[in-house]
């Protein structure tokens, strides 16, 4: 059990490194948009809102290895996900899964 926690560990930091290089990503993408047309500004803004997702995702996933890595029980642990439609995902509850045909929209608790 100790080298399970110690990997779940891991796995957060990787997690949390990789968070970082998709920020600066987004960061990129914020910076680029000042030279777009403005006819695409608008499906930019959406591209970054969706860097703003993914960021957000790889926080949750983050914080649920830590946890778990120093022992909080999953239930708890799953509670602490920022997006409900993650917590859903990761809870396996089939009927609970987002329709890929989805809005799109964020629901945060």
């Amino acid at each position: 059990m100790p080298r399970l926690r110690a990997l779940l560990v891991a796995v957060s930091d990787e997690l949390a490194e990789i968070r970082g290089q998709v920020d600066d990503l987004s960061g990129l993408t914020q910076d680029l948009m000042v030279h777009a047309p403005a006819g695409d500004k608008a499906d930019i803004q959406q591209r970054i809102q969706a860097f703003d997702l993914l960021i957000q995702r790889l926080d949750g996933l983050s914080g649920l290895s830590a946890a778990l890595g120093v022992g909080v029980p999953v239930e708890t642990a799953l509670h602490a996900l920022t997006l409900s439609d993650q917590f859903r995902r990761l809870r396996a509850d089939a009927d609970a899964r987002p329709d890929a045909a989805a809005s799109g929209d964020l629901m945060l608790f």
